[in-house]
Protein backbone atom coordinates (compact mmCIF):
# COMPACT_ATOMS: atom_id res chain seq x y z
CA UNK A 1 0.00 0.00 0.00
CA UNK A 2 1.52 3.44 -1.43
CA UNK A 3 0.69 6.81 0.42
CA UNK A 4 -0.89 9.55 -1.68
CA UNK A 5 1.04 12.62 -0.01
CA UNK A 6 -1.90 15.26 -1.84
CA UNK A 7 -4.59 12.91 -0.22
CA UNK A 8 -3.03 13.33 3.70
CA UNK A 9 -2.26 16.56 2.87
CA UNK A 10 -6.07 17.58 1.95
CA UNK A 11 -7.35 15.07 5.21
CA UNK A 12 -5.27 17.19 7.55
CA UNK A 13 -7.30 20.27 6.44
CA UNK A 14 -10.30 18.88 6.12
CA UNK A 15 -9.84 17.54 10.05
CA UNK A 16 -8.87 21.13 11.01
CA UNK A 17 -11.53 21.85 9.60
CA UNK A 18 -14.41 19.91 11.00
CA UNK A 19 -12.98 20.19 14.57
CA UNK A 20 -13.31 24.07 13.80
CA UNK A 21 -16.93 23.49 13.07
CA UNK A 22 -17.39 21.12 16.01
CA UNK A 23 -16.08 24.35 18.35
CA UNK A 24 -18.87 26.22 16.80
CA UNK A 25 -21.89 24.26 17.14
CA UNK A 26 -21.38 23.67 20.93
CA UNK A 27 -20.93 27.13 21.29
CA UNK A 28 -24.63 28.13 21.28
CA UNK A 29 -24.21 31.73 20.93
CA UNK A 30 -20.74 33.63 19.41
CA UNK A 31 -18.21 34.38 21.92
CA UNK A 32 -15.73 34.99 19.93
CA UNK A 33 -13.04 35.53 22.12
CA UNK A 34 -14.17 31.71 23.38
CA UNK A 35 -13.92 30.60 19.73
CA UNK A 36 -10.73 32.05 19.11
CA UNK A 37 -9.13 29.94 21.94
CA UNK A 38 -10.63 26.92 21.20
CA UNK A 39 -9.33 27.31 17.20
CA UNK A 40 -5.85 27.70 19.08
CA UNK A 41 -6.62 24.37 21.12
CA UNK A 42 -7.57 22.39 17.75
CA UNK A 43 -4.28 23.19 15.68
CA UNK A 44 -2.08 22.32 19.14
CA UNK A 45 -4.40 18.58 19.15
CA UNK A 46 -3.38 18.09 15.90
CA UNK A 47 0.15 18.82 16.11
CA UNK A 48 0.20 16.63 19.07
CA UNK A 49 -0.89 13.78 16.68
CA UNK A 50 2.33 14.09 14.41
CA UNK A 51 4.83 15.34 16.40
CA UNK A 52 7.33 12.86 18.23
CA UNK A 53 7.14 12.34 22.09
CA UNK A 54 10.51 14.96 22.34
CA UNK A 55 8.20 17.93 21.22
CA UNK A 56 5.66 19.12 23.60
CA UNK A 57 3.03 20.82 22.25
CA UNK A 58 1.76 24.00 24.81
CA UNK A 59 1.01 27.71 25.13
CA UNK A 60 2.64 30.08 27.14
CA UNK A 61 5.53 32.36 27.14
CA UNK A 62 9.56 32.39 26.76
CA UNK A 63 11.13 33.87 29.79
CA UNK A 64 14.97 35.54 30.04
CA UNK A 65 16.55 36.92 32.64
CA UNK A 66 15.49 40.29 31.38
CA UNK A 67 12.63 39.81 29.27
CA UNK A 68 9.22 37.67 28.00
CA UNK A 69 7.49 37.42 25.24
CA UNK A 70 3.97 38.01 24.35
CA UNK A 71 1.69 35.04 25.17
CA UNK A 72 2.24 32.51 22.60
CA UNK A 73 -0.88 30.89 21.25
CA UNK A 74 1.41 27.43 20.32
CA UNK A 75 4.48 26.86 22.14
CA UNK A 76 6.60 23.72 20.90
CA UNK A 77 9.09 23.10 23.13
CA UNK A 78 11.76 20.03 23.65
CA UNK A 79 10.62 17.66 26.29
CA UNK A 80 14.09 17.19 27.45
CA UNK A 81 14.78 20.51 29.05
CA UNK A 82 13.60 21.80 32.34
CA UNK A 83 10.51 24.18 32.19
CA UNK A 84 9.76 26.79 34.42
CA UNK A 85 6.54 26.66 35.15
CA UNK A 86 3.30 24.38 34.04
CA UNK A 87 -0.01 23.99 34.54
CA UNK A 88 -1.85 22.30 32.15
CA UNK A 89 -1.26 23.64 28.28
CA UNK A 90 0.29 26.74 30.08
CA UNK A 91 3.74 26.65 30.60
CA UNK A 92 6.84 29.50 31.17
CA UNK A 93 10.31 27.97 29.28
CA UNK A 94 13.70 29.39 28.46
CA UNK A 95 15.19 29.92 25.06
CA UNK A 96 16.75 26.95 24.69
CA UNK A 97 14.01 24.66 25.06
CA UNK A 98 11.68 26.61 22.07
CA UNK A 99 11.46 24.51 19.53
CA UNK A 100 9.37 26.86 17.81
CA UNK A 101 6.39 29.03 18.05
CA UNK A 102 3.16 29.88 16.06
CA UNK A 103 0.48 32.89 16.17
CA UNK A 104 -2.97 31.67 15.03
CA UNK A 105 -6.13 33.75 14.12
CA UNK A 106 -9.00 32.68 12.94
CA UNK A 107 -9.23 35.40 10.22
CA UNK A 108 -6.80 37.29 8.81
CA UNK A 109 -6.94 40.43 6.44
CA UNK A 110 -3.68 42.16 5.60
CA UNK A 111 -3.89 44.43 8.53
CA UNK A 112 -3.91 41.75 11.04
CA UNK A 113 -1.25 39.82 9.33
CA UNK A 114 0.88 42.79 9.80
CA UNK A 115 0.27 43.18 13.72
CA UNK A 116 0.73 39.35 13.82
CA UNK A 117 3.95 38.99 11.60
CA UNK A 118 5.25 41.69 13.78
CA UNK A 119 4.46 39.96 17.44
CA UNK A 120 6.02 36.53 16.05
CA UNK A 121 9.32 38.48 15.20
CA UNK A 122 10.02 40.17 18.24
CA UNK A 123 9.44 37.29 20.33
CA UNK A 124 11.39 34.89 17.92
CA UNK A 125 14.38 36.99 17.64
CA UNK A 126 14.45 37.01 21.60
CA UNK A 127 14.52 32.86 21.55
CA UNK A 128 17.06 32.98 18.32
CA UNK A 129 19.29 35.82 19.69
CA UNK A 130 20.09 33.33 23.25
CA UNK A 131 21.04 31.62 20.56
CA UNK A 132 18.47 29.27 19.17
CA UNK A 133 18.50 29.58 15.46
CA UNK A 134 16.60 26.30 14.68
CA UNK A 135 13.93 27.45 16.57
CA UNK A 136 10.91 28.14 13.68
CA UNK A 137 8.38 30.53 13.85
CA UNK A 138 4.68 30.25 12.02
CA UNK A 139 1.83 31.82 11.94
CA UNK A 140 -1.88 29.82 11.30
CA UNK A 141 -5.53 31.53 9.83
CA UNK A 142 -8.38 29.38 9.39
CA UNK A 143 -9.61 31.99 7.52
CA UNK A 144 -8.53 34.58 4.86
CA UNK A 145 -9.88 37.70 2.75
CA UNK A 146 -8.66 36.09 -0.49
CA UNK A 147 -6.33 39.49 -0.71
CA UNK A 148 -3.43 39.67 -3.10
CA UNK A 149 -0.09 37.53 -1.63
CA UNK A 150 2.65 40.23 -3.13
CA UNK A 151 0.75 42.37 0.23
CA UNK A 152 1.28 39.50 2.33
CA UNK A 153 4.53 38.83 1.26
CA UNK A 154 5.17 43.09 1.44
CA UNK A 155 4.89 42.59 5.29
CA UNK A 156 6.92 39.89 6.01
CA UNK A 157 9.91 41.07 4.39
CA UNK A 158 8.74 44.71 6.17
CA UNK A 159 8.77 42.99 9.41
CA UNK A 160 11.43 40.62 9.48
CA UNK A 161 14.24 43.69 9.64
CA UNK A 162 17.09 41.15 10.07
CA UNK A 163 17.25 37.10 9.47
CA UNK A 164 16.70 36.07 13.26
CA UNK A 165 13.73 38.21 12.95
CA UNK A 166 12.28 35.85 9.71
CA UNK A 167 8.84 34.13 9.22
CA UNK A 168 9.34 30.71 7.88
CA UNK A 169 6.09 29.66 7.52
CA UNK A 170 2.39 30.39 7.31
CA UNK A 171 -1.25 29.05 6.42
CA UNK A 172 -3.62 31.89 5.51
CA UNK A 173 -7.09 29.88 4.90
CA UNK A 174 -7.12 26.65 3.46
CA UNK A 175 -5.36 27.39 0.05
CA UNK A 176 -2.62 29.60 0.59
CA UNK A 177 0.60 28.42 1.89
CA UNK A 178 4.00 31.02 2.67
CA UNK A 179 7.50 29.77 2.60
CA UNK A 180 11.02 31.09 3.50
CA UNK A 181 13.68 29.66 1.14
CA UNK A 182 17.19 30.15 3.15
CA UNK A 183 18.43 28.29 -0.19
CA UNK A 184 17.07 27.95 -3.80
CA UNK A 185 14.84 25.18 -3.87
CA UNK A 186 16.27 24.74 -7.31
CA UNK A 187 19.97 25.05 -6.53
CA UNK A 188 20.27 24.13 -2.83
CA UNK A 189 24.20 25.69 -3.23
CA UNK A 190 22.83 29.18 -3.56
CA UNK A 191 21.83 31.51 -0.86
CA UNK A 192 18.20 32.75 -1.53
CA UNK A 193 16.20 34.36 1.51
CA UNK A 194 13.09 34.38 -0.21
CA UNK A 195 9.81 33.81 0.90
CA UNK A 196 7.52 32.12 -2.13
CA UNK A 197 3.70 32.08 -1.92
CA UNK A 198 1.98 29.46 -3.71
CA UNK A 199 -1.87 28.72 -4.60
CA UNK A 200 -2.46 25.24 -3.11
CA UNK A 201 -6.62 24.41 -2.84
CA UNK A 202 -7.47 22.72 0.28
CA UNK A 203 -3.76 21.73 1.45
CA UNK A 204 -2.37 24.98 2.82
CA UNK A 205 -2.98 23.69 6.47
CA UNK A 206 -1.80 20.11 5.21
CA UNK A 207 1.47 21.78 4.46
CA UNK A 208 1.55 24.21 7.46
CA UNK A 209 1.38 20.83 9.85
CA UNK A 210 3.98 18.33 7.76
CA UNK A 211 6.53 22.16 7.76
CA UNK A 212 6.06 22.39 11.37
CA UNK A 213 7.52 17.75 11.33
CA UNK A 214 10.17 19.05 9.22
CA UNK A 215 10.82 22.14 11.24
CA UNK A 216 11.32 19.12 14.78
CA UNK A 217 12.48 16.34 12.79
CA UNK A 218 14.16 17.61 9.82
CA UNK A 219 16.43 14.10 9.08
CA UNK A 220 13.18 11.72 9.32
CA UNK A 221 11.18 14.09 7.13
CA UNK A 222 13.84 14.20 4.36
CA UNK A 223 14.73 10.25 4.56
CA UNK A 224 11.49 10.11 3.62
CA UNK A 225 9.85 13.00 1.93
CA UNK A 226 8.05 11.01 -0.80
CA UNK A 227 5.43 10.05 2.20
CA UNK A 228 5.30 13.89 3.64
CA UNK A 229 4.82 15.78 0.07
CA UNK A 230 4.04 15.29 -3.44
CA UNK A 231 7.29 14.53 -5.68
CA UNK A 232 6.83 17.32 -7.95
CA UNK A 233 6.43 19.25 -5.16
CA UNK A 234 4.72 23.34 -4.83
CA UNK A 235 6.87 25.65 -7.34
CA UNK A 236 4.60 24.50 -9.95
CA UNK A 237 1.96 26.73 -7.82
CA UNK A 238 3.97 29.52 -6.84
CA UNK A 239 2.03 32.64 -7.26
CA UNK A 240 4.41 35.32 -6.03
CA UNK A 241 8.01 35.65 -4.54
CA UNK A 242 9.71 38.52 -2.48
CA UNK A 243 13.44 38.76 -1.55
CA UNK A 244 14.61 39.66 2.07
CA UNK A 245 15.41 42.83 2.95
CA UNK A 246 18.06 43.04 5.52
CA UNK A 247 21.57 43.46 4.62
Amino acid sequence: MSIDPRTYLKSLGQELDALKQRVRYLLATPHWQTDGEWKESVLRQVLRRHLPATAIVGRGFVVTGDTASHQLDVLVHDASKPVLFRDGDLVFVTPDAVLGIIEVKSRVTHSIFNEAAGKLAHDINLVRLHPNSHAFAGLFAFESEGEGAERYLDCITTVATRWNERLDFAALGPDRFIKYWHFDPADQSRMYDTWHSYRLPGLASGYFVHNVVDAVSPESVFRNSDVWFPRDGKEPQREAHAKARWP
